[in-house]
């Protein structure tokens, strides 16, 4: 039995396997294919070529094929996720849990006639809203009481391998609060950060679709004042993606390709496309679309602060963040000047799934299963 920490963002699905030292990341993008998807040199990882069909109950087409991630975000036609849509009814983020642990599995247990059996303890979660509304239950429930099945179709190395996936428990947390737990504990458990265990906190993880505010108070979420607002940094990525196209006929292929333009280290790449061999900036249509986002996304802590006056600070975390730090840091200089708090990016991204495996790790303790492996590697 092995150990799965999966946070399916609306960008990515990151996961931790067996500890902390095992990431797995795969954009979240899927495309339904063809069972022979015309393969003329095959991808070099396996990440790149994820090429599935999917069998389970759990999903409301029960079965169907699909490129997954990278391989997905190069397709004509692909599905990535909407606002309007409850992650807990979507089928989109069971896919790429599921493609997830079946890559980890087939890695990591024997197989027999190309028959993985692999079986998981896994944590994951859902936003804040939605386990207010009562989803975890029925996410929790078709994920543990059914058997999934992922067969790699045309996927580099292990290409005709099945892997039959079994949950011996499934752990559903709210997200907001899983971010408390990784602001406060260190990898082995240990309390850090003591002080904010004390203090009415905010918890603002601004996701692609979505922010998750949890207000947190003597390590007890605030269930009357938590809230969330269906406000992401998604669709103002499509629009970039549109109005880049309308102007300069240039595409972009996924939401994560325009993330990596918006916050990439180098200033020459920063902000500027390359097209047909030229240097152009579009640095006025990203301004214009996340001074807009992080314009909502201000009057939604204004609410917060008004609604709780004596918070301490707002943590803001999640992807989102990363992209509308500067924006949100000018807006709050001009007017109320609240005491914002951005973690480190790569910080931002990975703490909802370090979350888990901490909260799996809990569990096992107090169930006293014993770890395969246990990394606390910092």
């Amino acid at each position: 039995m092995r150990l799965a920490a999966i946070d399916i963002g609306n960008d990515a699905v990151k996961g931790y396997f067996n500890g902390y030292d095992n990431q797995v990341h795969i954009p979240n993008v899927v495309a339904k294919a063809k069972k022979d998807r015309g393969v003329i040199e095959a991808e070099k990882e396996i990440l790149n070529g994820l090429h599935v069909e999917l069998t389970s109950s759990a999903l409301k087409m029960k079965n169907g094929t699909y490129k997954v991630g990278n391989l997905a975000a190069s397709a004509a036609k692909k599905d990535e996720l909407t606002p309007e849509v409850d992650k807990a009814d979507s089928d989109q983020p069971i896919i790429l849990l599921l493609t997830a642990i079946a890559y980890d599995a087939v890695q990591n247990n024997p197989d027999k006639d190309g028959i993985v059996e692999a079986t998981y303890l896994l944590s994951t979660g859902l936003p804040l809203q939605e386990v207010k509304h009562g989803l975890s239950k029925d996410y929790r429930k078709k994920l543990r009481n059914h058997q999934h099945e992922v067969k790699f179709l045309q996927t580099p190395e292990v290409g005709g391998k099945t892997v039959r996936i079994k949950f011996e428990e499934v752990i559903v947390s709210s997200e907001g609060f899983a971010a408390f737990v990784d602001l406060t504990t260190d990898q082995q458990g240990a309390i850090k950060n003591p002080e904010l265990i004390q203090k009415p906190i905010l918890i603002n993880d601004i996701g692609g679709l979505s922010t998750d505010s949890a207000i947190v108070n003597k390590a007890a979420v605030d269930n009357e004042n938590s809230d969330g607002i269906k406000e992401g940094v998604s669709p103002y990525l499509d629009n970039i993606i549109a109005r880049t196209f309308n102007e300069f006929k240039y595409p972009f292929h996924s939401r994560r390709a325009v993330v990596d333009v918006i916050v990439s280290e180098d200033p020459e790449e920063r902000n500027h496309i390359w097209n047909k061999g030229n240097r152009v900036s579009i640095k006025h249509i990203i301004d214009d679309e996340l001074s807009s986002l992080a314009e909502e996304e201000y009057k939604h802590l204004k609410k917060l602060w008004n609604r709780v006056p004596s918070l301490r600070y707002a943590y803001l975390i999640g992807g989102g963040s990363v992209v509308l730090k500067p924006y949100l840091e000018g807006i709050n200089e001009d007017q109320e000047q609240y005491p914002l708090r951005f973690v480190k990016p790569d910080d931002s991204v990975w703490m909802i799934a370090r979350a888990y495996i901490k909260i799996l790790y809990t569990y096992c303790q107090k169930k006293g299963i014993e770890l395969e492996v246990a990394s606390t590697k910092e």
